[in-house]
């Protein structure tokens, strides 16, 4: 009866320490492409991720940023994925703040129908990856639904 009580506790104990499931940066990416057109946009490199977020290659695991190559457009989205916790929060707060610079920059006779996509940017975190998109409402709100996904 003891041996069966310890059991039942450590089984019980173990159920509430689970990591969060890794999908896999690649899986991931694949969901979000899925929904997401990228016809027309092109990743971008180290250097641009330097420039722009503020971030070196140590500063994240893995990463995509796709960007519109096409000047009638601002869609854009963006992927990252930390080594751990602590990383992924500084990743969360590198996007937030690479949003605002965008927002900051923004001129306004500059595609004015595309500014609300820039407004309405959203950002979204889980376990250690930080996804944010630029898209239109439709594409935007698909993109963040396949991400999340990867995580349920």
């Amino acid at each position: 009866l003891i041996l069966s009580a310890i059991l039942c506790l450590s089984l019980l104990s173990a159920c509430g320490s689970e990591a969060p499931v890794d999908p896999g940066f690649d899986a991931v990416e694949a969901a979000v492409e899925a929904v997401v057109p990228t016809d027309g946009m092109a990743a971008q490199g180290s250097s641009y991720i330097s420039n722009m977020f503020k971030l070196e290659e140590g500063d994240y695991e893995q990463c995509l940023v796709m960007v519109t190559n096409v000047g009638t457009s601002i869609d854009e989205f963006g992927l990252f994925k930390g080594s751990d916790a602590t990383q992924a929060e500084a990743l969360h707060t590198a996007v937030k703040d690479y949003l605002q610079f965008r927002l900051d920059a923004w001129m306004s006779e500059y595609l004015p129908d595309e500014f609300p996509k820039l407004q309405n940017a959203q950002v979204w975190t889980a376990g250690n990856y930080v996804f944010y998109a630029i898209l239109s409402e439709d594409a935007k709100t698909a993109a963040g639904s396949a991400f999340e996904g990867c995580f349920e």
